[in-house]
């Protein structure tokens, strides 16, 4: 690996920390500003809705712990909250 190939793999890591820490922010903000209760854990980790999600706001990836499945998008995982769906289906 050449010198300007590590130079471009540092800027492409950097932008992706930038990107990770700008994502943390906004989706804890809209969290807090749909009034949705949650719980940081080691500050990249949250426990959502009384326990029922486990949410990780840099990557925007969600589990839910009822039906023990994997998701992404913090608007998913209003919409699973807003809609009940933390029930496991039938």
């Amino acid at each position: 690996m050449d010198e300007v190939d590590k130079e471009l793999f540092a800027q492409a890591k950097e932008r992706g920390r930038q990107r990770r820490a700008a994502n943390r922010e906004k989706s804890t903000q809209i969290l807090k500003d749909r009034g949705i209760p949650f719980v940081t854990k080691n500050g990249v980790h949250l426990i959502v809705a009384r326990g029922l999600f486990d949410f990780w706001p840099s990557t925007g990836k969600y589990y839910n712990r009822v039906t023990g499945k994997y998701k992404r998008g913090v608007f998913n995982l209003i919409k699973e909250i807003e809609n009940g769906r933390a029930e496991k289906s039938a």
